[in-house]
């Protein structure tokens, strides 16, 4: 019974919808052209991406709203540079219901929150 019970848990946890949640401003680190903005909310630890001479905003979306996938674009379009570069994954942590993928690029580490069940892609575009 306890088996069925976790089982059920586990496959709602996959399917249910999820809703974004705010978090406030834990930390941040410049890598080359970005700077990498950390976040403490009520589904665990996530980040964006910012170019380095931006400021990072007191509180920031987890980027989860309503849609399954969970990934989230790491950076505003005001902050998004006018080229895109390929990244290719340099680590992970998870935090809660969130995983941080780290990518390393020419422009420097930038992040790519996605949910802590999913596997971090190999590369990604910023």
């Amino acid at each position: 019974m306890i088996r069925m019970s976790v089982l059920f848990l586990i496959v709602l946890s996959q399917f249910s919808p999820t809703f974004a949640a705010t978090g406030f401003l834990n930390g941040e680190e410049i890598s080359g052209l970005n700077k990498i903005c950390y976040y403490q909310g009520a589904s665990g630890g996530f980040s964006k991406t910012v170019r380095a001479a931006s400021i990072c905003p007191l509180s920031a979306d987890d980027g989860r709203g309503g849609s399954y996938g969970g990934s989230s674009s790491n950076s505003s379009a005001s902050q998004r540079p006018e080229t895109s570069v390929t990244g290719f994954l340099s680590g992970e942590r998870t935090s809660g219901l969130n995983k941080i993928c780290f990518y390393d690029s020419a422009r420097g580490a930038f992040t790519k929150t996605v949910r802590a069940a999913q596997i971090c892609p190999i590369s990604t575009k910023q």
